[in-house]
């Protein structure tokens, strides 16, 4: 994680990122009176609680995230949608979640939400920051949400990046605690059964719920264009089921794209 290094003038020591705790700036040099008239003067900002920043406004995301590592201390890990955000399955923005170890009585702000723990994790050191594992960071991440439509989307777009499979989720969310954890669970059914998209999800259940007989998920067709996959195909039958929409696409030449897709498969 990141450390503050004394320079060679005690009243200017080194920044992280434009980042530095005020217990870093005292123990260099630095008064308190000083640091304090900077901050109302406007020529610092104090983005979380003790730790201060030279750059105007609260910055964009590597400076939320440094930031709330360096209010966590000493092994503190980024986790949850933020540490999922590495992997660009998470969100970035405030507030940002971090893991220290259980014990540490440490305040959540409005803008750090800070978790204890006694489960272990192999993290990764990206960015210069400690990073819950994708597995961790999706299932914690998962637990955190409300409905299970986002559940589902949460792992499937997890399980979509190739950075963990289906298993890894299951076996992460084993090591979980229990309690909370039933929407998890049952996104992971869907998940686990071939969805990898809240509307793939949905479509799962309502099969299952009709009786009709079971298709093959993600199934790969031969086409014209290559091999390519529909959402839900009775092979046998020649029928299949694709879940789409304008509102998925960005752009117009990804929708196009889509279309010639769909064109080649029914061909």
């Amino acid at each position: 994680m990141p450390t503050i290094a004394r320079g060679l003038d005690a009243a200017e020591p080194h920044w992280v990122d434009d980042l530095v705790t005020i217990r870093a700036l005292t123990r260099v040099g630095v008064r308190r009176e000083v640091i304090s008239d900077r901050l109302r003067a406007g020529r610092w900002t104090e983005p979380v609680p003790g730790v201060v920043s030279r750059l105007p406004g609260a910055g964009g995301w590597p400076l939320q995230v440094t930031s709330a590592v360096l209010y966590g201390g000493e092994g503190a890990v980024v986790s949850c949608a933020s540490a999922a955000a590495f992997y660009r399955f998470g969100r970035t923005g405030w507030p940002v979640h971090i893991v220290v170890p259980h014990g540490r009585r440490l305040r959540a702000t409005p803008r750090v939400v800070v978790h204890q723990t006694t489960r272990p994790m192999q993290e990764r050191f990206l960015d210069g920051l400690l990073i819950a594992p994708p597995a961790r960071a999706a299932i914690d991440a998962a637990l955190e949400c409300t409905r299970l439509d986002q559940v589902c989307a949460l792992l499937g777009r997890a399980v979509q990046s190739r950075q963990v499979t289906a298993l890894d989720l299951v076996d992460e969310l084993t090591r979980a605690p229990k309690r909370g954890s039933l929407l998890v669970r049952n996104g992971l059914v869907d998940i686990t059964a071939g969805a990898q998209a809240a509307s793939e999800a949905i479509l799962v259940r309502l099969l299952a719920e009709s009786g009709l007989p079971i298709p093959e998920y993600n199934a790969a067709v031969s086409t014209r264009l290559g091999p390519r996959y529909v959402d839900a195909l009775w092979r046998t039958l020649g029928r299949g089921v694709e879940i789409d929409g304008a509102r998925v696409h960005v752009d117009a030449g990804a929708w196009a794209a889509d279309l010639e897709r769909q064109n080649a498969i029914q061909l």
